[in-house]
């Protein structure tokens, strides 16, 4: 549910600019997140093929999971050949495994999986494929992001010839960095530490005093203790330097 407050509710001050732009705040910050990780994930994808090249055991989904990345390896025919931890932790009815095939329940989305699998299986094996990430719709969560990668290294599966990867992004709250370590690292209370996880999971301020019984106006002095704390100004800068913490 988006809050919309009027002008003379809206926070004030040097450390504070949120306003009636904050949605579309946030949407810019995803936007550049799916940017930054396509590029990351291709390179790491990348590396993961020349460890491959070079007799590496690992199987590339490995790479990605460190990363938790949700990855699914498929051989030459199109089945699966691995999947790791982070693919596994959300699969659902709408997204799964089934047959040896990833399955989504989505129509449309599956229509476009099945096309992008059937180049994979015609078309050369440096040959380029799709680029356009596939949406697949779920019943009651927010959509997965899936994009397919080109594998081009060495078969580190056993009697399985690794030709695609393919990414899950699994949209929705994703939990924030531990408060604990967002306390030594930035030297915040253990109060503005819990809001600073929240509001690194994209929540506005008035949601993060919502989930953590404060009232709006505590969780107004802890966000300005915050900014002042970790040099930032507004909320898209504060998390993209929030979500850095591991």
């Amino acid at each position: 549910m988006n809050i919309i407050l009027p002008a003379s509710k809206v926070f004030s001050g040097d450390y504070i600019d949120i306003g009636l732009d904050m949605n579309s705040e946030v949407c810019n910050l995803r936007a550049e997140e799916e940017r930054i990780l396509a590029s990351f994930t291709k390179r790491l994808i990348e590396i993961a093929g020349v460890a491959g090249g070079h007799g590496s055991a690992s199987a590339p989904t490995a790479a990605l999971n460190v990363m938790r990345l949700p990855a699914v390896a498929l051989d030459q025919d199109g089945f699966v050949a691995d999947v790791n931890a982070a693919a596994e932790a959300i699969f659902d009815t709408d997204v799964k495994i089934k047959d040896r095939r990833l399955f989504v329940r989505d129509a449309a989305a599956r229509a476009l999986l099945n096309e992008a699998i059937d180049h994979l299986k015609t078309s050369p094996r440096l040959g380029p494929l799709p680029t356009d990430p596939i949406i697949v719709q779920r019943q009651d969560k927010l959509p997965v992001i899936v994009r397919i990668w080109r594998f081009g290294g060495a078969a580190p599966l056993p009697a399985r010839d690794v030709r695609a990867l393919l990414t899950l992004n699994a949209l929705g709250p994703k939990p924030g960095p531990p408060a604990a370590i967002l306390a030594r690292t930035f030297c915040l209370t253990p109060s503005e530490a819990k809001l600073a996880c929240v509001i690194a999971r994209g929540a506005s301020p008035y949601i993060a005093a919502r989930e953590l019984n404060i009232s709006k106006e505590t969780a107004r002095n802890q966000l300005k203790a915050v900014f002042a704390k970790t040099g930032t100004h507004r909320q898209s800068e504060l998390v993209a330097l929030l979500l850095q913490v591991e």
